[in-house]
């Protein structure tokens, strides 16, 4: 993966994202992490607080998904309510649809978050990064 440092943008993080997804392999998504990220899910209820917690999380559903006969897919997006215009990443699992969006601060991830798609209207693009 390119060096993306202090030009990292939403779509580049949203991009990163798709591609841990797709390929179930975090660990260029991880490097873009500040290492006081956070990372929250309005379906589940801890928020995880530090590079390494979401390190041990993404990998744990990574090899969940990854161990079962489950299929995720990742696309990238553009958020139509709520935060109109964002990039975002929108994970499909059957019919089931998530939306995360990402925060940038000093070219490093700084904070993202999973959220119900029927408040962001999010529309996919087609492009499944890998």
């Amino acid at each position: 993966m390119k060096n993306l440092n202090f030009n990292l943008t939403e779509k580049d993080a949203a991009t990163a994202y798709a591609k841990a997804w797709n390929s179930l392999d975090c660990s260029d998504f991880i490097k873009l992490l500040a290492d006081d990220a956070h990372y929250s899910s309005q379906y589940v209820l801890e928020e995880q607080t530090s590079k390494k917690a979401i390190t041990e999380y993404l990998n744990g559903k990574l090899g969940a998904v990854r161990n079962s006969d489950t299929n995720v897919t990742a696309d990238i997006g553009i958020v139509r309510k709520g935060y109109p215009g964002r990039d975002c990443t929108i994970l499909s699992q059957g019919d089931n649809d998530a939306v995360i969006l990402f925060e940038i601060n000093d070219g490093k991830i700084k904070r993202f978050d999973l959220c119900m798609p029927e408040l962001m209207d999010a529309r996919k693009s087609g492009v499944c990064p890998k």
